[in-house]
């Protein structure tokens, strides 16, 4: 006669044994929903970000700042494009969902001539993994009397991920392709073609992390970087 039904009870096995589980070769028992589960873009601060309850793993994708750009003057000097901020990826085992909470940091966009702030996450409450952080990109300085403008410098490289991508730095003024502002991983640098010269301010970046478009004919503004973000993937 075949064996049509077996008693789990019976059967010696580590885990739990449940409609939502499955009997491992390896004599264990396992979800099998096991998997990706869900994403989230984070462009806030948040110190107790919440997980959902079933996620064990974490991939993390940390991009700071870009840096503003700067004005071009009456004279006809131009100013920088602001830095590109940098960028890290993570990957994060032995997650907790149901208790583990992460501490996220957004950074600001740097002002004229600054350094951009960090973007950080850590673990809240606790220091069971490294905090992953990069750091924004720089605003360009605006042009003299007599000189253009420096670009701004990009965020330096991180350490802290398991890929890292220093930010690019923005080039000086002088000619059209220096008013292009850097690209980040995540987005894109304020195109000099998109604003007419002489008029309102320079090209806003576009996306995350990326460098504003510096100032074109007199007297016009530097466009702004875009901000920073962190997006969380879990899995299960």
């Amino acid at each position: 006669m075949a064996l049509t039904k077996v008693d789990k009870g019976l059967i010696e096995a580590t885990g739990t044994a449940s409609a939502t589980t499955f009997l491992r070769g390896d004599g264990s028992w396992a979800s099998a929903s096991a998997g990706f589960d869900k994403f989230t873009v984070v462009t806030a601060s948040d110190t107790t970000f919440d997980l959902q309850s079933t996620t064990t793993k974490l991939i993390i994708e940390v991009q700071a700042s870009g840096g503003d750009a700067a004005s071009n003057s009456a004279s006809g000097y131009e100013g920088g494009a602001g830095g590109a901020g940098a960028y890290a990826m993570k990957q994060l085992t032995g997650i907790t969902g149901a208790t583990d909470k992460l501490n996220i940091t957004i950074g600001t966009v740097a002002g004229l001539g600054a350094s951009g702030t960090t973007t950080s996450v850590a673990q809240a409450g606790t220091a069971s993994f490294t905090t992953i952080t990069t750091t924004g990109g720089a605003g360009g300085t605006s042009a003299g009397a007599s000189a253009h403008g420096a670009g701004g410098a990009g965020g330096a490289a991180p350490s802290t991920g398991d890929l890292n991508i220093a930010g690019a730095n923005g080039m000086g003024g002088g000619t059209a392709p220096s008013r292009q502002g850097p690209a980040s991983v995540l987005g894109f640098g304020g195109s000099h073609t998109l604003v007419a010269p002489g008029t309102g301010t320079g090209p806003t970046a576009i996306g995350y992390g990326a460098g504003g478009g510096a100032g074109v004919g007199a007297s016009q503004g530097g466009g702004s970087g875009s901000a920073a973000v962190v997006i969380v993937w879990e899995y299960k």
